[in-house]
This record gives structure tokens, sequence and C-alpha cells, in this order.
């Protein structure tokens, strides 16, 4: 095919370099479909394109290799728009492209922005994620180890890694070969305790055959028993936390992100203080992961190198949590000038902000009268001691049809949890209720979920804004106790904060998507 390299160097820096730089007058496209090359140069010539199914895979890679982001981004648009359809009549076929082309797109061109989308979208959508991953490894014997496929299939099902222990009982139970290296892996890289909580029987049952079929190996029987009693002590250990994880699972509109303890982590040096959050499972998410880092836990401050940030990113990957806004870094950032943490995050990080994966929004109080009031502030004893309400407005980046947009949104309601008469911590509940909203305000639920929403308070000192980093995140205590400053002035103890009790405050909101 021919094309004027003028036409396709006014798209992309890409082919001013090849031409001139490098001097090549052809270029060789063997490795995509004459069709998409020819959909490819039409755009280019058009500033148009129809994508389909079966141009989609390379004429996204050709945007990828000759740096042409107009196109990128068109490529992205109709992925997106594919990825918000899912619903849960969606055939297995589609749902099948959708993967693939992510798992492509992550293996090939290294962005794993795609396959983030369709894993939170899957896993969204009722019975899906479970339907899928059962049909997805029907040939569960033939993955290899190190496989993208059985690492991705393990990060679809990780709030319900029972799904994978009961893939491999299933087929243990009819294939004759015995115990393999996948079944060793799969066993390794999944949440056992919760495997437990969630479904005893399954536990017990697939253990039960994991000893008959490892009877004739004692390396193979060794590692079995060994991870079933190291699963049944850490869940005698950590049975509290354990089972308040289960039992807020199971109440999904109550907010999990608050009033979190930090009991285990106690006593800890710095290094192995990092070590364990990024794999305790009381860690939720990004935010609660580096909100843990300014916790009163640790009475010293450690440096962030390079290598650490590397880490916490590759933490997020494996633990399938979304990127986080860049607001979150920049306003604690700002409001913690002596700290190093964060500037160690901003300066070394490439892969953990995204602002298509996460917004802040500031509540406004909702009134008695269930109106939407002007104020976003209330005072310190109004969300200690009064049941009280905020309204969100948030316009969900999958929303395309809704006839009352600029009204989308979440109400939170918030009700006081007393200690001996006085203040103590505070329940969040996300309100699912559509007939209680106030002022037209309405809920998308099937997008916004409570375990999506991490709060902070903020308020401030008349010169700059303060966030109170971990003060209801990573706070067992709640308001512990009162005490007097030099001034005799009353203050609470809130975590690691001394906040005066009539302080006006505002309730902010970091939503993932």
């Amino acid at each position: 095919m021919k094309a004027n390299s003028l036409i396709l160097s006014f798209h992309s820096s890409e082919f001013v370099r090849l031409f001139l730089e490098l001097n090549q007058s052809v270029l060789e496209m063997d490795d995509f479909s004459k069709e998409s090359v020819k959909s490819f140069l039409e755009a280019l010539y058009s500033g148009e394109i129809q994508l389909d199914r079966n141009l989609f895979r390379d004429v996204n890679k050709m945007c990828h290799v000759f740096k042409v982001d107009w196109l990128s981004r068109r490529c992205g648009e109709y992925f997106e728009g594919l990825v918000g359809d899912i619903s849960p009549s969606t055939d297995y076929q589609t749902l099948l492209f959708l993967f693939e082309e992510a798992r492509f797109s992550l293996k090939v061109m290294k962005c794993d922005k795609m396959m983030d989308m369709v894993v939170q979208k899957i896993c969204r959508v009722e019975d899906t994620a479970e339907i899928f991953a059962e049909r997805y490894m029907k040939n569960y014997g033939e993955l290899e180890l190190g496989t993208d496929q059985l690492d991705m299939m393990l990060q679809f099902t990780k709030n319900n890694p029972g799904i994978m222990l009961k893939v491999m009982k299933n087929q243990l139970e009819s294939d004759d070969r015995g115990f393999d290296d996948v079944s060793r892996y799969v066993l390794k890289n999944i949440d056992l305790c919760r495997c437990f909580l969630h479904d005893e029987l399954l536990f017990e049952e697939t253990f039960d055959l994991l000893d008959r079929k490892t009877n004739t190996c004692d390396q193979d029987a060794l590692f079995v028993n060994k991870l079933y009693r190291n699963t049944v002590r850490e869940i005698k250990k950590n049975k509290g936390s354990l089972l308040e994880i289960n039992y807020l699972t199971s109440e999904p509109t109550s907010l999990p992100h608050i009033f979190c303890s930090l009991e285990s982590f106690r006593g800890l040096s710095p290094q192995e203080y990092f070590l364990k959050m990024k794999e305790s499972p009381l860690v939720l998410n990004l935010y609660m992961f580096i909100e843990g880092m300014f916790s009163d836990c640790l009475h010293e401050l450690f440096p962030i190198t390079r290598e650490m940030v590397g880490q916490i990113e590759d933490t997020r990957r494996k633990r399938s949590w979304s990127r986080i806004s860049p607001e979150f870094l920049s306003l604690n950032f700002c409001s913690l000038p002596d700290k190093p943490i964060l500037k160690s995050i901003l300066t070394h990080s490439s892969d953990l902000t995204s602002d298509d994966e996460g917004v802040k929004r500031v509540g406004k109080l909702v009134g008695h009268d269930n109106k939407i009031l002007r104020s976003t502030t209330c005072k310190m004893t109004d969300l200690f001691q009064t049941p009280i309400s905020f309204a969100f407005y948030l316009k969900h980046p999958t929303t395309t049809r809704c006839d009352f947009l600029g009204k989308c949104g979440f109400l939170l309601r918030f009700q006081p949890e007393m200690k001996s008469g006085r203040p103590y911590k505070f329940k969040v509940d996300l309100c699912l209720d559509q007939e209680i909203y106030p002022n037209g305000l309405h809920i998308h639920p099937e997008l916004v979920k409570a375990d999506k929403i991490h709060l902070m308070l903020s308020y401030s000192n008349g010169e700059k804004i303060v966030h109170c980093y971990s003060a209801i995140t990573w706070n067992e205590y709640g308001v512990r106790s009162t005490y007097l400053d030099e001034k005799s002035v009353k203050y609470w103890n809130v975590g690691a904060w001394g906040l005066h009790e009539a302080l006006t405050v505002k309730m902010a909101a970091f939503i993932t998507f």
C-alpha cells in the first residue's frame, strides 16, 4: 500500500522520526492484517474510523507502535463502550473478546488500563465473574505456570477466591492426574482464610481431596499439610479481624474503610511494617496503604525509596486495587511539607495515580427538611454525636444513559456510636433507598459501591486546608479521650490528631472506579 509521508507525519512524531531521521521509505506491516492497515491509513487521511471486533486489536496496536494519540483514544473509547455495556445477559463470547483484548494489551503493550477496566466491570455484575472464570478455566490443566491467563483469573476472583478453589477441586475430581504445579500455584496465591470464611465445607472437602491426591508424594503431602495448618492457625490468630471483614462483605452498604485496627502492626520496625501492609487483608485499597504510613502506629517515619515505590505499584496490580486520584497525594503533601513519604511517592511513582480511576468530592449537608444545603461543613460534635447525612454529586464515567444528568450522586448517612454515653465512633452507610434522596439527587447503585468510597476529614487553619490523614481510617480507638492544652482549651484525641470538639470540618470522599 502507498501513503503520503507528510500526511502520516502530521499525525505522529514517530512517523517524522522514521521518515526524516532514519530515512525509511518503506514500513513493514506484516504483523497486521491487510484490512486493519487499510482502515488505519484511511483514518489518518480522513480523521474518522469505524471500528469492529475484527479490526480492533491490530488498529489499537498500530496506534501504540506509531504513537497516534488521537486514534488511540478513539480505540479506548470504543473498548470502554463495550465494557460499559456488560450486563448479566452478556454472552460468554463477548466477555472472552474483552478479556483477551485486555490481556493482549497488557502483555504486548504493557498497558494494564484495559484489564483493570474489564476486571472491575465484570466483578461488579452479579455472578458474571464466577460464570466466566469457571468456563474460561475449563482447560485448567493445560495452563502453564507464569502465564498471564492464570494470574488474571486469580485477579478476577480476588474478592471471591472460593471460585478458584472450586475450579481446582472440580478439575482434580474429574481428571486422573494427581496434584500438579498449577494447583500448587493456585493454592499459594489465593486467600485461603477468606475461602474458609465464605464456604467452610468447600474448604474442608478440597483439603480432604488434596490429602488423597498427594498421599504418594511426601513433598506434595508436606506442602498441603503445612498450608492447611498455617491457614487454620491464621484464622484462629486473627479471628476477630477476619470475621469483621466477612461481616463487612455481607453488608455492602456500610463503608468498610473507617475505624480500622492497626493492632497487628504495632511493635514492628518500619521495614517489617511496610512488608506486612502489602499482604494484610485489613488493607483494602491504595488510600488505606498510604494513610497507614502516617498513622500513630509508627514512632518514626521511614524514607520511601524508588524500589519501595515499585513494590507498592506491584502490590496495587497484584491486589487489583484501583489507582488513586492524584489530588489525594497533592492535598496531603501540601498539608504535610515535613513528611518525606508523599514526596518520594510523587517523585518515583508512574503507576499509582489516574484522573480516570479516582476523583474527590466534598459532601454537602442535608438539612432536617431533607433538602441539600449550601454548607459543606459541620462541627466535630455533630459528626460524633448527631445523626447526619452528606450528599455527594458524582457522574460515574461509565454512565451514558440517564434522564437526569447533573443530579447523579450518592447519599452517606452517619450514625454516631456512643460509648458509656460519650462520643466514640460513627458508622457510615451508603443509602440505596432512592425514595429518601433529596433535591432530585439519585444513585446508580450498580456503579457506586460502598467499598469504593474512601473518606477523609479536612479543616481550615486560617492559612490552608489541612487533611486529617488516618484520623478515621486507621483509628480503632475512635475519640479516645479529652485533654487540656496550655490554654486550657478542650480537645478530642481522634487518631493521631488533637481536634477541638467545636472545630468546623468538611467530609471529603475519594471515589474509585
